[in-house]
């Protein structure tokens, strides 16, 4: 009876919400249950709670939406497609605790049963019993039968629900497709006035054959002839028309923007011309697209043809106009402006703005007049010039700036009639007359640095001057002394208060420093330009040292700093400064600046060879004094011994001469003999070191035993000078040297000690020292002065008069020569009237030479 009621009410439900109630509400106490839900399968892998009896609302909420992958019981059976029988709550909540906070029955059991047919998973039943125990036999198989007839039953549900889903569907089908078909008549006729009214051309072919479907008229009234387009064209009919790109390529048929449209691709500013009647081009822009289905297949494609030949001849005509007025305008060869009959400036180019020193806010404010540009003398020009535009072709003037200075013009002007405006044109004169400027100021510097022969400060001072007013505003130049510092030589400036604060704030470095900007251009050879000369500038140049003067450095100004240089030689710096906005130096001052500087050290570089000549001159007259003096003075002793000698043979009429006074007489002549061939060979040495011809024949020798022989060689002469001889000698040094050569070094020392030893001991000492050999010599007399000692080893060079010390002012020079000629060094100590030493050193042998070079 139970099943046979619930089977009724099945039969009677319609719908799966129907169905779901039936179960719930009937099967459900029909086995007598107080809980029941049921779950229907939503979508693959989701459970949707769709009817319950017996259960808080607030309780089921949660798992109103259930993924199979729950670990619940619906969830369960809805995986397993199986039944899960619960008999007791404990068993419950041990099974699945995720559920705990679920309110159940306490003396309740529950059976959870798939619903499937033909086994495919529809739903999930769930019913609650009150009273525990178990489940029979009979029970479970009773559950059975009603679970299969609860599906069987959701299965018609369903299937009736999509037979009635789908009558609906169709019937909004039919009624959408006769609203979309009376739309789309009644646009297609909108769209055919629309296209007939357009002032481009329009195709519109059908996909894939090509056939043209419409053509509007404009389409065919392009050109001066109708297209000879027909609407019953296909794909290969569309070549019919000769179509050429704008660089003069035919047109192929596949290169047809709506036969590519036809393919799906978009054209957008197709350009193609046309050859018309008359030989004229029609030139048509076109743009085309593909039509599309709502599954996006191309059905047709459309074309949109517009003739814009005359719009492109206005264009380039309007470029053309445009292009040659605004290279005009643009150019910087000269400046351009329009003005009113009144001389007010209505327009101008960057050019003119910048050469008269104003800002176009001013033009465009109606705030600038040609008579504020006009010096005093000249305005009475400007009614024939700027309100008639009459005047002669061009003339030069001067115009004023807005910052007050004043700048050189070419200009002219012409009158245009359809503007009712004057054109004038300016073209700067400043770069010809600075050109012309430079000429003549390197010209007048040239004649004063030509009018003698030697360069004083007092010339460079006329030459600074010059510079200082003509093509700087202040000029410095610097030159280097023998000592390797700088010296200032002239400072001149154009305000004659700045001068000094010139000279003593301009910076001025020591050429021995190694680093520098100055000292780095010295070197180079290149100059320095700033262009825009400022603080930073200056703590650049001056390497961190401030200025003596401390605004010195923030007189804006440019500068250039240009080297003196000859045959690779530094001779100093010149520096011009400009302080004058309207002359900044630029890349194209350097020429001057170079020229400038090359004239200089021309100039210094011959008054220096006129000063070496003439000291030469000096020197070899000095030379052939001493010379003769130091030759006649052996030969002298010598005649008078000869003389004596010749008397008394004369005298002993026959007979025998006294052999103890011929043998005086013989050491003496072959003393004097010694001495003169001794000078003799000084001068031989010089020659052959001059062509580079020394000849050395190295041995294994002892600097020490050579230091002794030459020392006891030399006790009388020692003796007869007053001066006691001190050695202090320990091990040998022993070294490849030519023996001859390093004796004549030790001699020269010698000699030179007990020359200037003004009766005082000379200390002599050779010992080694890191593998080097040295010899010192050192005596007590009058001394070398500095400024002598740099010129001590030149030939004939001396630190004394020849008339108190004689020689010929060879010997040091041979000295360093024979010296350095074994890879070694010589060098002085000295202080006025406490005596000089000599040091020098020698490398052991040949290898040790080519090590220490």
């Amino acid at each position: 009876m139970r099943l046979q009621k619930v089977t009724s009410e099945l039969s009677q439900a319609l719908t799966p919400e129907q169905v779901a109630s039936v179960i719930v509400r009937q099967a459900g106490p029909a086995m007598g249950a107080c809980e029941a839900c049921i779950y229907l399968l939503a979508a693959p892998g989701m459970l949707h709670l769709v009817q319950a009896m017996g259960m808080p609302e607030d309780a089921l909420e949660r798992w109103r939406w259930l993924p199979v992958t729950e670990p619940v019981p619906i969830a369960q059976v809805a995986r397993t497609e199986k039944p899960v029988w619960v008999e007791s709550l404990a068993s419950f909540r041990q099974l699945y605790p995720v559920l705990n906070d679920m309110p159940l029955n306490p003396h309740g059991a529950w059976a959870f049963l798939p619903l499937h047919v033909d086994r495919r998973l529809l739903g999930v039943l769930a019913v609650g019993f009150p009273l525990g125990g178990g489940f029979t036999a009979e029970d479970k198989d009773f559950a059975y039968l009603l679970s299969k007839q609860c599906a069987q039953a959701l299965e018609r549900g369903l299937l009736y629900a999509r037979e009635r889903e789908l009558r609906e569907e169709a019937e909004r089908a039919r009624a959408e497709a006769e609203e979309h078909r009376r739309l789309l008549e009644l646009e297609h006729r909108r769209l055919q006035a629309v296209l007939q009214q357009l002032p481009q051309g329009v195709l519109l072919a059908e996909a894939p054959s090509g056939r043209m479907v419409m053509v509007n008229d404009r389409a065919l009234r392009l050109g001066k002839r109708p297209l000879p387009v027909k609407r019953d064209w296909s794909l290969k009919e569309y070549s019919a028309i000769r179509g050429f790109h704008p660089d003069g390529r035919p047109y192929l048929p596949s290169e047809w923007p709506l036969r590519r449209a036809l393919s799906g691709e978009v054209v957008r500013g197709d350009l193609m011309e046309f050859r018309d009647t008359d030989g004229s081009t029609l030139t048509l822009e076109v743009n085309a697209g593909p039509v599309r289905d709502a599954e996006g297949r191309v059905t047709a494609a459309v074309a949109v043809l517009e003739d814009i030949s005359e719009r492109l001849r206005m264009e380039q005509a309007l470029r053309e106009g445009e292009c040659v007025f605004r290279r005009i305008m643009e150019s910087d060869m000269m400046g351009l402006s329009f003005c009113d009959r009144d001389g007010l400036l209505l327009e101008a180019n960057d050019t003119f703005l910048s050469l008269v020193g104003h800002e176009r806010e001013e033009v465009r404010r109606g705030r600038l007049h040609w008579r504020m540009l006009l010096p005093q003398e000249e305005e009475s020009i400007a009614g024939e010039l700027w309100t008639r535009g009459a005047s002669p072709p061009t003339f030069e003037l001067e115009l004023l700036r807005g910052d007050g200075g004043r700048v050189p013009v070419l200009t002219g002007s012409a009158w245009v009639e359809e503007q009712d405006r004057v054109l004038t044109f300016v073209l700067d004169l400043s770069d010809l007359k600075r050109a012309e400027g430079a000429l003549r100021f390197l010209a007048t510097a040239s004649r004063v640095l030509g009018q003698s022969l030697e360069v004083s400060d007092a010339t460079l001072q006329d030459v600074a001057g010059l510079a200082s007013i003509s093509v700087a505003s202040w000029c410095v130049i610097d030159l280097a002394t023998p000592e390797g510092l700088l010296r200032r030589a002239a400072v001149a400036h154009r305000e004659e208060g700045r001068e000094e604060r010139l000279r003593r704030g301009w910076p001025l470095p020591p050429l021995s420093d190694s680093g520098g900007p100055l000292l780095d251009a010295m070197h180079s050879g290149e100059p320095l330009l700033f262009q825009d000369f400022g603080v930073e500038t200056w703590h650049y140049l001056s390497m961190g040292v401030e200025p003596e003067v401390e605004d010195l450095a923030e007189e804006a100004c440019s500068v250039l700093v240009v080297p003196l240089r000859s045959h690779e030689r530094t001779l100093g710096l010149i520096t011009l400064g400009s302080c004058s906005r309207r002359r900044r130096y630029g890349p194209e001052d350097i020429s001057l600046g170079q020229e400038l500087a090359h004239r200089v050290a021309a100039a210094l570089e011959s008054a220096r060879l006129f000063t070496e000549s003439q000291r030469a001159v000096r020197l070899r007259d000095d030379f052939l004094a001493v010379a003769s003096h130091e030759l006649k003075t052996p030969l002298t002793p010598l005649r008078l011994q000869l003389q004596g000698l010749r008397r008394v043979v004369g005298s002993s009429g026959g007979g025998p001469v006294d052999s103890e006074r011929v043998l005086r007489a013989a050491r003496i002549c072959e003393a004097q003999v010694r001495k003169l061939s001794g000078l003799v060979n000084d001068l031989l040495d010089v020659s052959r070191m001059a062509q580079g011809r020394l000849p050395l024949h190295l041995e294994q020798v002892d600097l020490a035993a050579i230091v002794r022989d030459v020392l006891s060689q030399f006790s009388d002469e020692a003796a007869r000078a007053g001066c006691a001889v001190e050695l202090w000698a320990g091990l040998p040094v022993v070294g490849e040297w030519d023996r001859l050569r390093l004796e004549q070094v030790v001699i020269n020392l010698l000699t030179n000690a007990l020359k200037y030893g003004a009766r005082r001991p000379v200390h002599v000492r050779v010992w080694e020292d890191e593998g080097m050999a040295r010899l010192s010599v050192r005596d007590e007399g009058i001394g070398i002065a500095p400024e002598h000692r740099s010129r001590i080893f030149g030939k004939f060079e001396r630190a004394v008069s020849e008339r108190h010390y004689g020689g010929l002012g060879l010997g040091l020079h041979i000295t360093q020569q024979i010296v350095e000629a074994f890879g070694g060094s010589i060098l002085v100590e000295s202080e006025p009237g406490r005596g000089s030493t000599f040091t020098v050193t020698l490398p052991p042998g040949m290898h040790a030479m080519l090590a220490h070079p």
